[in-house]
């Protein structure tokens, strides 16, 4: 047995040797040689698909796996890479290459794929969220929206005739690859997209704060407090008229407690990945592709019991709190995480480009300077009388359009929406 253990060991350390000895350059030729082809594998200035001769279809197949972050990442690898990813005319100098036969770049497609990854899919299949893309996609003059009553029974018409996903699907892909939110080109399908991660959320609630219907944005994330303003202890008025848009700093600055804090959880409805804890972990069933980003619907109780159980809830909230431990459900779903237990927490955002953040910003405290006097003029808002419009405006960016917006509701909790007028 010693004998055929070290004969082993021999044969081991004869293959160790025979590799070494092959890496090895025999002469100066030889190294000559091996020099030459590292200088050529280091000035190969291709990007890493041409690199490795992929095919577009396992391009955009293999950046599906990928956070927008890391494809943003990907990009900045060499000149090539930035050029296939950012669009062809990263340079200013409109260039044709990476252009397929159909007249899309590369570019198009691995954005537009993202974009549908992380928003599309999800909110093609809710009904708020196809009435924002309705809204973007329709014409609709500027005297019609001047209207009042023209104004509100369009809003109920755009409920109650919405177009199926699919037709929506290949108009937003039109307006994506023919003008990306900004007037053409590959590049601006990059910028499609994080312009979206930025303004959807205000985008997407934008007239939704009726008693019918009141919908809220928290760190990111979606609630429905329909079935909640009622039993609100600060009564319904506060919810209804900040309502429609992300009142994450609203909701921290009036130091909601931790028993809010989870009970607001049980109104979620809508959870941005990219928003939440990172040591969480979303169901692999609902993941995409395990990358901690886009959207994921939450399911609303299905049996009777448990829709009777959460209204109970929700009416004895006030004086008998929700159990404070998570349940299997929500911790399945990630609801554990969706929020802060903190009295007072930062607002959590998605990771985006500095610029896009910066241009967002600027654009939104532009918008809400010019809101705020147009409300004074009109006496809307805080101090306007019984009879007036039940809040002031408020203001969204329409990617699609790639301009600001506004909207307020009437004292019938009716919508209008309204274009900025800086002029």
């Amino acid at each position: 047995g010693k004998v055929n253990a070290n004969a082993n060991v021999n044969v081991k350390v004869k293959m160790n040797v025979n590799v070494n000895v092959k890496e090895v350059p025999s002469s100066d030729t030889e190294m000559k040689r091996m020099r030459k082809n590292s200088n050529a594998n280091d000035n190969d200035n291709r990007d890493l698909f041409s690199r490795h001769e992929l095919p577009p279809d396992l391009m955009l197949h293999i950046c599906n796996f990928l956070t927008a972050r890391d494809v943003t990442v990907m990009s900045s690898v060499n000149q090539s890479s930035r050029q296939l990813i950012d669009g062809d005319d990263c340079n200013g100098d409109g260039g044709s290459s990476g252009v397929s036969n159909s007249g899309t770049s590369d570019g198009d497609g691995i954005w537009t794929l993202l974009w549908k990854r992380d928003y599309g899919n999800v909110l093609l299949e809710w009904d708020i969220g196809r009435q924002a893309f309705q809204r973007s996609l329709n014409d609709h003059s500027k005297s019609t929206q001047a209207q009042v009553g023209r104004g509100t029974s369009r809003s109920i018409s755009l409920a109650s005739s919405l177009s199926s996903s699919s037709s929506l699907e290949q108009q937003i892909q039109t307006v994506i690859f023919r003008h990306g939110g900004h007037g053409g080109g590959a590049k601006h399908a990059k910028h499609f997209y994080f312009h979206f991660q930025q303004s959807f959320l205000n985008y997407i609630l934008a007239g939704h704060n009726s008693p019918t219907l009141c919908l809220m944005g928290i760190h990111g994330h979606i609630f429905d407090f329909t079935d909640f303003a009622p039993s609100h202890p600060g009564l319904s008025d506060p919810i209804l008229v900040e309502g429609g848009r992300d009142v994450t700093l609203w909701f921290e600055e009036h130091r909601h407690s931790r028993v809010a804090r989870v009970l607001a959880r049980k109104l979620c409805v809508l959870v941005d990945k990219s928003c939440m804890t990172i040591n969480n972990r979303m169901n692999s069933s609902t993941d995409n592709g395990g990358a901690m980003c886009g959207l994921c619907r939450i399911p609303r109780p299905a049996s009777k019991k448990a829709k009777l159980e959460r209204r109970k809830l929700l009416e004895e909230s006030n004086t008998s709190p929700p159990p404070m431990h998570d349940s299997i459900r929500d911790v399945k779903l990630g609801l554990d995480a969706i929020l802060p237990l903190a009295t007072f927490s930062t607002p959590r955002r998605p990771l985006t480009l500095c610029k896009m953040r910066e241009e967002y910003e600027h654009g939104k405290e532009r918008t809400e300077a010019w809101a705020s006097r147009h409300d004074e003029v009109n006496g809307r808002g805080k101090g306007a009388s019984a009879s007036a419009n039940k809040c002031g405006m408020r203001v969204y960016y329409d990617p699609f359009a790639g301009e600001w917006k506004g909207w307020y509701s009437d004292p019938h909790w009716n919508p209008i929406f309204c274009d900025i007028d800086f002029d």
